[in-house]
């Protein structure tokens, strides 16, 4: 790995982001539940109430557990700046998310009112705060490289994120939805998956996969103008969708083409690598860039294609593209993060990073999470796959659960162990 321009002495306690990582799984686990004894055709409309709670429970549950926990992580080692009472803002962040989570989902299934305006509160106020945390560290860099510059483009997309999804949420507490509520509603799912998450892959990935790959740099250009292709893409986008709808198309070819580019990217640098060992991260960087170049091109025909086709559609980009780079990415953040920490408090004999998870386990937990999206595909076919599809991924996260745990409990194990130098006099 290469380690040049990271601050390390910035990073946040582990508890910080590591109660994030291992509660991502929990949330995929219960949305498979859910699916699993959910009727089938009720989860083939994307504007059901069911749809609605699955969905969250892995764009929030899972999705953006894993992307707060690595911007906590990230931003201090990248921009050497520290997150403001950065294990208080964590843990209230991480309560008040699950919290929300589990009250939208019993509030909305339920039709009870007042529990949906206590999820509304709840998970509006867990985004907010971890957001302003991380806005004002922003604050302090002093030097912008394409990848902070893809975490501010990202940060701001889930602000205007939020406060959509607060809206939106608390239009079923009243039971009053206005005329523009279906516009609001595709804005809001466009933005979070393009906006935030798709955003924050692309300037991550700048820094990421050369670092831990040891692959070339990606092109100067594509750091210099692919974020901001994206961003002018979505304010157009948005614009035309609300003004010019007939027009739309231009703007959702555009963002299709650049996310079919950097797709096509991700494979190119992982089949660029100077250690041509391959590990499961690599296996889920190459599995997310596949499917974000097809989930692409998919949204590009779906104006073409039946109705029910974006639900598809999101199956691909959600869970094929986002849902593999994140797991690909606990694979790495988690062991780093206890190797990191250990060495840096004088323990020297510890596991490799390569040693905290079990090889074959970990293959084991991606063939299956293959094995789903396979399954959840041929659900458009054959509604009689939902349940096996359901069945397939809740082994598949609980396996990731366990390898995550198992990964994290070196730490504790380690540290009941004295040092092997001592490091409190080191600043």
């Amino acid at each position: 790995m290469n380690f040049t321009g990271l601050s390390l002495d910035q990073a946040p306690p582990i508890s910080a982001p590591v109660r994030f990582f291992l509660t991502a799984p929990l949330f995929a686990m219960t949305a498979s539940l859910l699916i699993f004894f959910f009727d089938p055709t009720l989860l083939m409309s994307r504007f059901s109430l069911e749809t609605i709670v699955v969905t969250h429970l892995f764009t929030i549950g899972f999705i953006a557990m894993v992307m707060l926990g690595a911007l906590q992580q990230m931003l201090p080692v990248l921009a050497g700046v520290r997150l403001p009472k950065a294990s208080l803002v964590a843990a209230l962040s991480h309560s008040l998310l699950s919290f929300g989570l589990v009250l939208m989902s019993i509030g909305l299934l339920q039709s009870t009112k007042i529990v949906i305006f206590a999820a509304t509160l709840s998970l509006g106020l867990g985004f907010l705060i971890l957001l302003g945390a991380i806005v004002t560290a922003m604050r302090k860099v002093s030097f912008l490289t394409p990848t902070i510059r893809g975490m501010r483009w990202a940060i701001g997309f889930a602000f205007l994120i939020v406060m959509l999804g607060m809206y939106l949420l608390s239009s079923y507490g009243t039971g009053v939805m206005g005329t523009a509520h279906l516009s609001f509603a595709n804005m809001h799912a466009v933005l979070a998956i393009f906006g935030f998450a798709g955003i924050l892959i692309i300037g991550v990935s700048f820094q990421v996969i050369p670092m831990f790959y040891v692959t070339p740099p990606f092109h100067e250009n594509y750091q210099k103008y692919l974020v901001l292709a994206v961003v002018s893409v979505l304010v157009l986008w948005a614009l035309l969708s609300f003004r010019a709808e007939e027009f739309a198309w231009i703007a959702k070819a555009l963002l299709g083409t650049l996310f079919a580019v950097f797709g096509y990217l991700v494979v190119e640098k992982m089949n660029q690598r100077k250690r041509p060992i391959a590990d499961i991260t690599v296996y889920y960087w190459r599995l997310g860039g596949v499917m974000a170049l097809l989930g692409a091109l998919l949204w590009l025909l779906s104006s073409y294609l039946e109705a029910d086709i974006i639900s598809f559609v999101g199956v691909i980009i959600g869970g094929g593209f986002i849902m593999s780079v994140m797991t690909g990415m606990l694979y790495k953040i988690i062991p780093f993060l206890v190797w990191f920490h250990l060495n840096g408090m004088g323990y020297m004999n510890i596991p490799s990073m390569g040693e905290m998870v079990n090889k074959k386990r970990a293959l084991g937990q991606f063939v299956l999470f293959v094995l789903s999206l396979a399954f959840f595909v041929s659900v458009f076919w054959l509604p009689v796959m939902m349940k096996l599809a359901a069945a397939t991924l809740f082994v598949s996260m609980l396996l990731l659960e366990i390898n995550l745990v198992l990964a994290y409990k070196n730490y504790s194990e380690v540290r009941k162990r004295k040092p092997d130098f001592d490091m409190s006099g080191v600043k």
